[in-house]
């Protein structure tokens, strides 16, 4: 009798903090870990814990380019990844004919370690509308919809190809604390070794 594979099952708890520094310029900063919520796993529950900043600079017609730095702490956790230093570089641009948003992000990373260099080319299309009306307000609940395209690339490594879908709900506490939770599915090396992943993400917003 053949054991059946296991798809990796992860949980994230986020932090996501903003600041409207200028009147075109917002600055955020993030703190996360991911668990393996597979209890069949001998390595440690959990993945990593990382913070990371972005800077925002809005731009007319709601687009926004932004630059940030990210980094993962992972090898003290003895499951076999390497710390990691990640940068990115995005462009942004939603528009809302009606009451549904649709949103494009365009984003390049370059994932640093210690053994090697990784460039990342993804897009993202996002859809949310709120549930109670025709725009997201206070008190008011809303839904979104991702998918997301990602293609690696690396010296002397096959390019790798994921896709992830994604869908989640949301509420609006204040004009400062949002909480949203996500499903994601992550369709991953679909190039070379297809594999499945399941994340679920819980995420609290705050600006100041």
């Amino acid at each position: 009798v053949r054991a059946q594979q296991l798809e990796a099952r992860y949980v994230q708890p986020q932090v996501l903090v903003s600041h409207q520094a200028s009147e075109n310029y917002d600055v955020y900063f993030g703190v996360s870990s991911r668990r393996n919520t597979n209890t069949q796993s001998s390595r440690s529950p959990v993945k990593f814990y990382q913070l990371s900043h972005f800077s925002a600079f809005r731009l007319e017609n709601n687009n926004k380019i932004s630059l940030g730095v990210l980094y993962r702490f992972s090898e003290h956790l003895k499951n076999g990844n390497p710390n990691e230093l990640r940068l990115t570089q995005q462009f942004h641009t939603a528009s809302k004919p009606f009451a549904v948003r649709y949103t494009h992000r365009f984003r390049i990373e370059e994932r640093l370690t210690a053994a090697s260099v990784r460039t990342r080319l993804r897009y993202r299309l996002g859809i949310d509308f709120s549930l109670n009306g025709a725009s997201i307000d206070v008190g008011e609940a809303y839904t979104l919809f991702h998918a997301e395209s990602l293609l690696q690339l690396a010296k002397n490594q096959f390019p790798r190809y994921d896709f992830r879908a994604s869908t989640g709900l949301g509420v609006v506490l204040s004009p400062t604390l949002k909480i949203q939770a996500m499903l994601q599915h992550r369709f991953e090396q679909l190039s070379r070794a297809p594999s499945n992943t399941w994340l679920g993400v819980v995420a609290g917003y705050i600006k100041i």
